[in-house]
């Protein structure tokens, strides 16, 4: 059984314990980690309709354990109407195939708020990598939005976080993630390997569909 406990890395040579994004046309068919897949907005103005549908093709392999990173960025990708229609596409597949959603977010969660409450999903969305304040993490919260933490965070926010709605990432990050749950849990008020225990069961369940 994998056991995942850093829910997205773009270090591909962690060990199984972390979920890697990827694009579509960077998986590979002998790739033996947990993945999510997914076209990250930066990418929004360059996608193809080839790729597009090698998402959905590769969407349903047993390693991709979710859908990502995808979402909206007001600073860097196309414009909003197209990233906002390409982040849908994400939402639906998400949906259809019953996996969590990865989501980036840059000065959106107006955005992100909204296709929510459209779609009222049942597949679990998460903020990657937040770094906002307690306030908007207390938006995301209400909606049912869950947060993940990575090297950079606002402990505000990580306070105000339930503990069943927290995850921990490295994402680009070189610091071990060890440091990052030993921080992350300070802020959260709670023993690491407390917390990476809860993650690791919650991410047994969502990522994985194990009870």
């Amino acid at each position: 059984m994998m056991i995942i406990s850093d829910i997205h890395t773009h270090n591909n040579h962690l060990s199984h314990r972390a979920v890697v994004s990827l694009s579509p046309t960077q998986f590979a068919d002998n790739t033996t980690q947990p993945c999510s897949i997914g076209i990250h907005p930066w990418e929004s103005n360059r996608v193809t309709q080839d790729e597009l549908l090698l998402l959905q093709k590769l969407s349903t392999h047993p390693l991709v354990v979710a859908i990502g990173e995808c979402g909206i960025d007001r600073l860097k990708g196309a414009d909003i109407e197209q990233q906002t229609t390409l982040f849908e596409q994400h939402i639906i597949l998400s949906e259809k195939i019953k996996k969590p959603l990865i989501i980036h977010a840059v000065k959106s969660t107006d955005i992100i708020l909204s296709l929510h409450r459209k779609y009222n999903p049942t597949q679990t969305w998460i903020i990657h990598g937040y770094r906002g304040n307690a306030t908007t993490a207390q938006q995301y919260i209400k909606r049912g939005i869950e947060l993940s933490y990575g090297e950079k965070f606002n402990p505000e926010a990580v306070a105000v976080t339930p503990k069943d709605m927290l995850w921990i990432e490295s994402d680009e990050s070189s610091v071990d993630i060890n440091d990052i749950y030993n921080r992350v849990a300070q802020a959260a008020n709670i023993e690491p390997e407390e917390l990476k225990k809860l993650i690791e069961l919650r991410a047994k369940k969502i990522f994985l569909g194990c009870e």
